[in-house]
């Protein structure tokens, strides 16, 4: 998969990169990419789970090719607005049957769109999702103006980049050599940092606890996966028990030797968790 196979669409009055591979006929997978990514984040999962389903992924707003406009008012509710609209806009019809796999920032938005949006989704997959940790204040104080300029210019470096990208793999030499150095440069986006940046400030629109979503997960009432792999340096591994006892009726599968990043690290296990999990009941 390259950018050339990719697209735009117009979310909220601005552009979105995003992909639509696989056979129509089949049902209907969304995948959202975390903090500092893209959709190709997803790039040696999607050809193998376009065998069973409609792919569709797009770069979220800020992120990746993307627009990112620097005043948006990043929230939990835009974010899902977003989401629902892509799916209006892509959906062959109203009854289609629609599944998600979400990573880490992307799970958070998901599970805020499936609560926001009742009936949006069939199922979900979350992998090392956010939303379950308190983010420290320090993390807000370096998106403050007088400090930014100088932490984007670092942040963006080769050097630092590197390793801060290194610490989502637990074994990044089994990242595809490809897929590691274009995900490692779209982490390096100035301009995706500067988003980054802004989530922060807006912190307590895009808390999972502090808008209150997290209090409402006993009404969801879809079936969810929950992914995580056991050495998550970014989102600890014991946080995932706890989104299991929180989310009802759900599955958990930790993957072992994996770092935070579990569909690049072991791109054939993690598709084949996610196909068996969303059509079990149809095979």
């Amino acid at each position: 998969m390259s950018a050339k196979s990719s697209s735009t669409i117009v979310l909220g009055g601005h552009k979105h990169r995003y992909l639509d591979t696989g056979d129509s006929s089949k049902p209907m997978l969304l995948l959202l990419h975390g903090i500092s990514c893209s959709l190709d984040f997803f790039e040696q999962t999607i050809p193998l789970l376009s065998r069973s389903f409609r792919v569709l992924a797009f770069d979220l707003l800020g992120f990746g090719g993307s627009a990112k406009p620097k005043k948006a008012p990043y929230s939990l509710n835009l974010y899902s607005s977003l989401i629902i609209e892509f799916l209006a806009k892509t959906r062959n019809n109203e009854n289609e049957k629609t599944f998600a796999v979400g990573h880490s920032m992307g799970g958070k938005y998901l599970l805020s769109t499936a609560l926001l949006y009742p009936d949006s989704f069939d199922k979900l997959v979350l992998s090392n999702t956010d939303g379950f940790i308190e983010q420290p204040g320090w993390v807000r104080g370096i998106s403050l103006p007088g400090i930014k300029q100088v932490l984007k210019k670092v942040f963006s470096s080769k050097l630092v980049s590197s390793k801060v990208f290194n610490t989502a793999f637990h074994n990044p030499k089994r990242v595809n050599n490809v897929s590691y150095k274009k995900n490692l440069a779209v982490s390096r986006d100035k301009d995706a940092i500067e988003t980054v940046m802004a989530l922060n400030r807006n912190h307590k629109q895009l808390d999972f606890s502090k808008t209150g979503l997290r209090q409402q997960l006993d009404r969801l009432d879809i079936p969810v996966l929950i992914l995580w792999g056991d050495h998550d340096l970014y989102i600890s591994p014991s946080i995932a028990r706890i989104v299991h006892n929180e989310i009802p009726g759900s599955e958990l599968y930790i993957f072992k030797n994996c770092g935070h990043s579990p569909m690049l690290e072991y791109p054939e296990s993690f598709s084949n968790k996610v196909v068996r999990f969303l059509l079990n009941d149809e095979q």
